[in-house]
């Protein structure tokens, strides 16, 4: 479900694959593409819980060549990514060059992190690196995919059934029969297509 004001998709049920549906009307030559800019980025990153508010009210004033290149990246990132579950939906090999750009990813941004917290406390949380900030809505969207390549289960990562979408979701039903990225939207609209075919 989209929040209110935001232009992103919200039925992916994971951040990794909100990420994925950042490119909307995928399947189409006209695709709308959500994170032109490093704002959008931000803000993205900021909505899917990746980072935190005050650090994305600090990043939005950035720009420069640097900015840039975070938003060029994440969406590289967020196509390699979905490259790799295109495959496993169709039961094709996964693109070793696609995975290995996420490892890259991965390795990067875990290396721009670092525990911190208080000498007597037990606990502790991760704190991006100096220098790294500007960076960190990337990395955190690469934690992400991490976290849903690794810590999901296959067979719940599914792709609408609708012939003109391609957003991924969680199916988190009980029995695993989600088909739908959204009942209320290509739901409908294919089971209407599907009856104006059978009825002639």
């Amino acid at each position: 479900m989209r929040r209110r004001c935001d232009p992103f998709e919200w039925s992916g049920g994971h951040p990794a694959l909100d990420l994925v549906n950042t490119l909307d009307e995928r399947p189409f030559a006209a695709s709308v593409e959500n994170l032109s800019s490093y704002g959008d980025v931000v803000r993205f990153a900021e909505l899917a819980g990746l980072i935190e508010p005050s650090l994305a009210t600090t990043l939005r004033n950035r720009a420069g060549s640097a900015c840039v290149r975070v938003a060029r990246r994440t969406r590289q990132l967020r196509e390699h990514l979905f490259k790799v579950l295109t495959a496993a939906y169709q039961a094709k090999p996964i693109p070793q060059t696609d995975l290995q750009a996420i490892s890259a990813a991965i390795r990067a941004a875990h290396s721009a992190r670092r525990l911190a917290g208080a000498p007597s406390a037990i606990l502790t949380a991760h704190r991006w690196v100096t220098g790294s900030e500007v960076a960190a809505p990337l990395h955190a969207c690469a934690l992400a995919i991490e976290r849903l390549l690794t810590q999901t289960e296959r067979r719940r990562i599914r792709k609408c059934s609708a012939l003109d979408c391609e957003v991924y979701f969680i199916d988190t039903s009980k029995r695993g029969g989600r088909r739908w990225c959204s009942m209320k939207n290509c739901g409908n609209r294919e089971k209407q297509r599907r009856w104006r075919l059978g009825a002639h």
